[in-house]
């Protein structure tokens, strides 16, 4: 039976007269699956030591890496005033000042709790909650997915399941905004689901854009692979003629706007611009998809360049399982799978392998080893390139469709057997939970954090406000006790000052230079109080500066001062 005109059968709809039909299920239950799937991710999550982060009072596990980039922006950020781009901190890294953005931390959350802020206590992260919120999302997009092929909610629950136990998106707990890989299957899910007319057409490209823009709101990656996802669903739906090229065209080009907005609204332009170095090293082997990089129990680990972690694209040892039964199966239910409607996929298909081509970078290797060079390809677009430098992230795309494809063809070949489609997915669950090195979660090691205790650090409010550390110690710049800087930045988060260290994905070009300048004549202002490197304590001392020691770390402040904290650093004086 042939398709109304503008009609894309869904993956589930039999094209041919003697399929059968599906058993339906019960509205109310089917309804309920995705949610279902959506627990099943916080079980995992919580599995993989998600209690330890979750409580929102407790900040000390993110003192800490990367963690203390997200955490310090999240924070300063409540001290800042609000201004545009609407992340903006002046008063981190001051007196250049940054965003939430360029901090790597979550500017969309950060900006819908600014406003909450009185209501919060002083110590308050809201990490913990999105990585769950990641998870439970994972599994509530993974079931709708599924549910393209399949109506029975235990097959919804179980692939939404499997999805979300996915290794590349618990592999980046170290950089909790880039575990928000549910958007990519959400349109993965959006490419797939029946588009009847114009009106579904145009509900699923205003969702895309929805996508989009949390993508953009939250990392420059994420929406680096959803807007060529977002741009292949304009095409598909032009394709299959659901939508005239025209207005294809036009949405296309507003996800492409809608982006950039709110790129500059969030503040991600900024900084010493976009570019860094490392395209080429950030990349994904050619052996990815089977390489658990130390992660698996039972598969054994290949070689790999030392920062292809950033490529990381383990499909898990269920999931192979599963896609190796699948294509075991596919020539004996030949007719079931020639039934499907293949073009559709078509768009989503280029665009995914145009990302997972880019994440092998110009040094294409195998395990390790170089095999081939692109330089040549890429050096026309090395400003692009070194934007997305950590181009092994683009495989992401790839490892969700090969084990959401793998769920979805596996149901779709035994339609008739239902049961069989049910056992295989229950031992692909049960295979990718087992295989899957849960005590290297890093989720599973939240470190102390060292707090200044001394009643001294009281007396600045008030009396000063600015906290610098001479010279400035900042990430990937210059010398960078971690310890130190997230000590005395949280001090100054605590007693309202500004600071002039910490971490930023991106910096102003001037703080290179002052990570190496000397103190100027005259250069100890009088409403900073300065921590400073012992080499460099003669420099204030011979500017009049007033310098002792508390808690262990040298301390100056203008000569002049007579304040309460100026006169403590006479118990411990430096001369």
């Amino acid at each position: 039976m042939r398709p109304l005109p503008g009609h894309a059968p869904a993956l589930m709809e039999p094209t041919s007269s003697t399929s059968p039909a599906p058993v339906p299920a019960s509205s109310r239950v089917s309804r309920l699956a995705p949610w279902v799937a959506a627990l099943g991710g916080l079980g995992w999550f919580l599995w993989l030591g998600g209690g330890n982060v979750l409580p929102p009072t407790r900040i000390d596990w993110m003192m800490r890496e990367d963690w203390a980039g997200h955490i310090f922006g999240w924070l300063f950020y409540r001290n800042a005033p609000w201004g545009l781009p609407l992340s903006s901190s002046p008063n981190q890294l001051y007196p250049y000042g940054t965003s939430v953005a360029l901090t790597d931390g979550n500017p969309l959350v950060a900006v819908l709790l600014k406003p909450f802020d009185a209501l919060l206590p002083a110590d308050f992260q809201y990490t913990g909650a999105w990585l769950a919120l990641c998870f439970v999302l994972m599994g509530y997009f993974g079931a709708k997915l599924v549910a393209v092929v399949s109506p029975r909610p235990v097959h919804q629950v179980l692939g939404g399941v499997l999805l979300a136990l996915t290794p590349p998106m618990a592999a980046r707990f170290g950089h909790p905004t880039l575990v928000a890989h549910w958007p990519i299957v959400a349109l993965l899910w959006l490419h797939l689901r029946d588009t009847p007319d114009a009106h579904a057409a145009r509900r699923s490209l205003a969702l895309a854009a929805l996508l989009n823009a949390v993508g953009a709101s939250t990392h420059p990656y994420l929406v680096a692979m959803l807007a060529p996802l977002a741009l292949a669903l304009a095409v598909r739906l032009a394709l299959g003629r659901v939508l005239g090229w025209a207005m294809a065209a036009l949405a296309a080009l507003g996800v492409v706007a809608l982006d950039v907005g709110v790129f500059a609204l969030f503040g991600y332009f900024g900084g010493s611009g976009l570019g860094a170095e490392g395209f080429g090293d950030f990349s994904a082997d050619l052996a990815t998809l089977f390489n658990p990089m130390g992660w698996s129990k039972l598969v054994p680990s290949l070689p790999a360049a030392p920062r292809q972690g950033e490529g990381f694209g383990f499909l898990g040892l269920g999931a192979l399982l599963l896609l190796a039964l699948t294509g075991a199966c596919a020539p004996f239910r030949f007719r079931a799978l020639r039934a499907l409607p293949w073009r559709r996929v078509a768009p989503l298909a280029v665009v995914v392998l145009l990302m997972a081509f880019y994440a092998l970078s110009w040094r294409v290797t195998w395990t390790g080893r170089q095999v081939a060079d692109l330089g040549a390809l890429y050096e026309p677009f090395s400003r692009l390139t070194s934007a997305f430098r950590s181009s092994g992230r683009f495989v992401w795309p790839l490892c969700y469709l090969l084990v959401g494809g793998a769920v979805l063809l596996w149901l779709r070949q035994w339609r008739e057997r239902p049961w069989v489609g049910t056992a295989a997915l229950v031992l692909a669950v049960a295979v990718q939970a087992y295989d899957w090195r849960a005590d290297r979660s890093q989720l599973q090691r939240t470190g102390g954090f060292r707090r200044l205790q001394a009643a001294e650090w009281a007396e600045l409010k008030g009396a000063y406000q600015h906290v610098a550390l001479f010279p400035p110690q900042v990430q990937w710049l210059c010398r960078y006790d971690e310890p130190l800087v997230n000590a005395l930045g949280y001090v100054a988060y605590r007693l309202g000052l500004t600071f002039n260290s910490g971490y930023a994905s991106r910096t102003p070009p001037e703080l290179a230079r002052d990570c190496h300048a000397p103190l100027r004549p005259g250069g100890v202002d009088a409403d900073t109080v300065y921590v400073v490197v012992p080499e460099h304590v003669p420099a204030f001392l011979r500017e009049q500066a007033r310098c002792g020691v508390v808690e262990g770390l040298p301390v100056c402040v203008a000569g002049h001062r007579t304040d309460a904290f100026a006169r403590a650093l006479e118990r411990q004086p430096l001369r």
